[in-house]
């Protein structure tokens, strides 16, 4: 059968990155949503009965505790894809806040559709998988730096894992898109924000990174990884 050939060749390449991008634009039925800097783009505990694409902009995942502070759990990017844990649980409700921390373009699928497409082409079951591995990997290497590392070494792991996922070459230099203050850069990596000023300091007079007006261009990639945990990925 047709969907069985597919299968068999997704499988025969099982360790390439899914490409969500021809699949959204075949099956998604909407028009992209337009989310504003700052906006929330969905709530813990939400069912929204959908899956969300990151066409453009960039969203921060994360959880509100108790005594109102944020412990954040993911940076996504273009191409990124949000509510798969609400789509395979039982309970269907999203566990955590998105919000926009740029203009964000988002297209949706139904869960519904999403499941009858699943149905009929198995081959995207392989990127599903792949989305969960990303999120497990990326949460065991976090929080081995909370156990192990200092905020430094935190800070150069995060621009590290920014850098593969995000970075555009630029004149030898690395470059990333996304308008970073210190207080968001200390809720990614668990610190407070006079401990990132002071070693986001460190780097740059290292010559490990320039920070100008919120742009973080990395100058040596190389030795921002060796005080990171990530190892050196092809970047984009």
């Amino acid at each position: 059968m047709e969907e069985n050939k597919n299968l068999r060749e997704r499988l025969s390449k099982i360790w390439e990155d899914p490409n969500f991008i021809p699949f959204f634009k075949q099956f998604a039925k909407r028009s992209p949503l337009l989310i504003k800097k700052g906006n929330i783009i969905f709530y813990e505990g939400d069912e929204p009965n959908k899956l969300y694409f990151i066409k453009s902009g960039f969203v921060k995942l994360y959880h509100l505790s108790e005594d109102g502070k944020d412990t954040v759990i993911y940076l996504y990017g273009p191409g990124g894809i949000l509510g798969i844990r609400a789509l395979t649980s039982l309970d269907q409700c999203l566990k955590h806040n998105a919000l926009a921390i740029t203009d964000v373009e988002i297209v949706t699928v139904s869960r519904k559709d999403y499941l009858d497409i699943l149905c009929n082409y198995p081959e995207y079951l392989i990127d599903l998988l792949h989305v969960f591995i990303k999120r497990l990997n990326y949460t065991e290497r976090k929080l081995e730096g909370f156990i192990t590392t200092d905020a430094k070494t935190r800070i150069a792991s995060f621009f590290s894992d920014c850098s593969a996922r995000f970075g555009r070459k630029n004149n030898g230099f690395i470059t990333l898109p996304i308008p970073f203050t210190h207080q968001l850069i200390s809720e990614f990596v668990g610190s407070a924000r006079e401990t990132v000023t002071g070693a986001m300091k460190e780097l740059e007079k290292e010559g490990i990174l320039k920070i100008e007006k919120g742009k973080i261009t990395v100058l040596n990639l190389k030795k921002l990884y060796n005080y990171s945990s990530i190892q050196t990925k092809t970047l984009r």
